[in-house]
């Protein structure tokens, strides 16, 4: 098995509930979580949005929410996923083969 994180780096769509969606470019990254028991995701998308904001990240692979935890020091908003990586995983796409 692969530890190392797989990911996306790229533009991505995101759409906020009461908002036009956006584009703006994202770092996302997906690895196992020994203590949680199963692939967890996290990023940053380089676009503001409030904290606890759930957005929906679209890529050219499919569509994911996440939760909006902060915004660092350059205005980007960091983001933890909520659902099924929007990107291939390999770990993931295995399990279903």
């Amino acid at each position: 098995m692969n530890d190392a994180p797989e990911g996306y780096e790229g533009e991505v769509t995101v759409a906020v509930e009461g908002e036009q969606p956006r584009t703006a470019h994202a770092a996302l990254a997906a690895r196992f979580d020994p203590l949680a028991g199963h692939v967890v995701w996290s990023g940053r998308v380089a676009a503001g949005y409030a904290p606890r904001a759930v957005l929906v990240l679209t890529t050219p692979h499919g569509s994911a929410r996440a939760e909006a935890t902060e915004r660092d020091a350059w205005g980007n908003t960091r983001v933890v996923g909520l659902d099924r990586p929007p990107f291939p995983v390999e770990l993931l796409d295995a399990a279903e083969d």
